[in-house]
């Protein structure tokens, strides 16, 4: 069971104590910590920056020169081969002699520098979601919209790319049978809840949490759907919500690094939306294709 140390401090209001001494409560009071991964080093040279020119390597088909702004002043050369590369992106950049996160943990982890590339220079590089040990996608480098970043955050070129989407995170994995009797806390919130308890602290879940869902009755124009439960006496609660014109899109870049600091895979925005309040309330929540159930109906 992998606990964002970040998530639990957004979720308890009270200031927790340094990790060693978390984990040593944690293993007294709640279960045997197995690994304390610290994501922060693997990131802390990452940048978020903005591809300002764009243009064709002069020797190369299949690769662009690019100029960036780094926040620090003068724009920085790199030569990228992503196809997806273009002037006014953000993106996120490896400078030299910072370490490519995917293989950070490596006997020997890549060490970037300056060097040519068919004859033009290039200063580190923009990195894809596999490089960054983010997700698969290693068909482009990271594009980063407004859309992607969490609420609040205003894209300035220079940036730390872990302080803005939570990657300066310590990472608590702690035994999964310790959790057997209590299904709560196989969540990030009933872990959190459990942590104010240790520490004599009231805890309060949040407001999206609490408050009571309201859903509209099936009207005439929707779509039909009959679920039924034949196993209340071990699912006291099986329902279904129907949904509509609904998008399968890659989720926004700050719900899937969320999701991967729980020890989850992104795969779509479907799937992802999901897989989070499952991740955050240990809650099991299944996405189902409408089209592929038989005779419109869904049941336990």
């Amino acid at each position: 069971m992998k606990v964002s140390l970040n998530i639990v401090k957004s979720l308890v209001s009270i200031d927790l104590p340094p990790v060693d001494q978390l984990v040593q409560r944690i293993n007294e009071r709640l279960g045997g910590v197995e690994d304390i991964i610290e994501l922060g080093p693997k990131y802390k040279d990452a940048k978020i920056v903005k591809v300002i020119e764009c243009d064709k390597h002069p020797n190369a088909d299949k690769l662009s020169l690019c100029k960036i702004d780094t926040g620090a002043g003068d724009l920085v050369q790199v030569v990228c081969g992503a196809n997806n590369v273009r002037s006014g992106m953000w993106a996120v950049w490896l400078p030299p002699r910072s370490v490519v996160p995917s293989t950070y943990d490596d006997v020997e982890p890549f060490l970037l520098s300056a060097r040519e590339l068919r004859g033009e220079m290039s200063n580190g590089m923009l990195a894809s979601a596999r490089e960054l040990a983010i997700g698969d996608d290693h068909n482009g480098i990271v594009d980063i919209t407004e859309q992607d970043v969490p609420e609040g955050v205003v894209l300035q070129p220079g940036v730390n790319f872990a302080q803005v989407f939570g990657l300066d995170d310590t990472i608590i994995d702690i035994e999964n049978k310790m959790f057997t009797h209590r299904p709560d806390l196989f969540g990030q919130l009933g872990v959190a809840r459990e942590i104010a308890g240790i520490f004599g602290n009231q805890f309060a879940s949040p407001s999206w949490y609490r408050e009571e869902q309201q859903f509209n009755s099936l009207e005439s124009d929707t779509l039909q759907l009959d679920v039924t439960n034949e196993a209340s006496d071990r699912v006291p609660r099986f329902m279904a919500v129907v949904l509509k014109d609904v998008g399968v899109n890659p989720s926004p870049l700050w719900l899937q690094i969320e999701i991967v600091r729980m020890g989850g895979k992104p795969i779509n925005s479907i799937v992802d939306a999901t897989n989070y309040i499952m991740l955050m309330t240990a809650q099991p929540v299944h996405a189902y294709d409408y089209d592929k159930l038989r005779g419109q109906k869904i049941g336990v």
